[in-house]
């Protein structure tokens, strides 16, 4: 598949200051994805009770450290996990955290904070990873300053997959992908691949299904299974950036996908 190349960028104010990168220059990412519930205090927002992170070695191409913070709060208070929409997976993660309490661990916000500080300071890392990462950097924060704690991730920059793989989005073969799969829905019952006003999808599970030219794959919705096909993203998105260059603290808008169905 040839690449497209484009040259629009936009920041996002809520991010830090958009920035061009060399992947090169840095040997260690933080992967993020988060799994959400209604925030406490405000009606209108999410805050997350599963922050999964990996660390990723840019060099060899490998997961050298993998974390799934489960928040206490959250965890233990079953009327709320069974109010959210991850309520299916509920028994899953007490099972994990049963199973594997060195990668799935039950913590306080505090704790999150102090661990996860901890691992980017050993592994100095300065940039996250994450598909749609605005949405995963403005969550955890949020977190943060409803709990009054300090958010590890505040002051990294945010490398968005759904940025990078725009080679990948907005190149004919996955529109027609897109188009092609259009009658096959996702867990909200709309579209795996078209949205409601006719734009391709560019989520990761439409992204990986596109890249595994499966397009009945279902993500799990757990952090650390998801953050696996986020990296397939990022390194077929690599495949496509020669140069090693990225843009980071940026994202797609919308309308930057043209209409492909009326």
């Amino acid at each position: 598949m040839e690449c497209v190349t484009f040259t629009r960028e936009r920041r996002n104010k809520k991010m830090n200051k958009m920035k061009k990168l060399n992947l090169n220059t840095q040997k260690y990412y933080l992967f993020v994805d988060t799994e959400t519930i209604g925030s406490l205090y405000y009606t209108d927002s999410v805050v997350p009770f599963d922050i999964s992170v990996k660390v990723y070695d840019y060099e060899t191409k490998q997961v050298v450290k993998q974390r799934c913070y489960l928040i206490k709060r959250f965890i233990k208070n079953k009327f709320i996990m069974l109010s959210s929409f991850s309520a299916g997976k509920y028994p899953q993660y007490l099972k994990r955290i049963e199973e594997n309490p060195k990668d799935y661990k039950m913590v306080s916000v505090q704790e999150f904070s102090k661990n996860l500080t901890a691992i980017i300071k050993k592994y100095n890392i300065k940039t996250m990873v994450a598909h749609n990462g605005e949405f995963d950097y403005n969550v955890t924060n949020r977190l943060g300053e409803e709990f009054e704690v300090n958010s590890p991730i505040k002051k990294l920059d945010v490398l968005d997959t759904m940025e990078m793989s725009k080679p990948i989005t907005f190149h004919k073969q996955y529109v027609n992908f897109c188009i092609k799969n259009k009658d096959i829905k996702n867990g909200m019952g709309e579209s795996k691949f078209i949205t409601n006003s006719g734009r391709v999808r560019t989520t990761a599970e439409a992204v990986h299904c596109f890249i595994i030219k499966d397009p009945y794959y279902t993500e799990e919705h757990t952090g650390l299974e998801d953050i696996d096909i986020e990296i397939d993203i990022f390194e077929k998105s690599l495949l496509c950036n020669a140069g090693g260059y990225v843009q980071l603290n940026t994202r797609p808008k919308w309308n930057d996908y043209i209409k492909v169905i009326e």
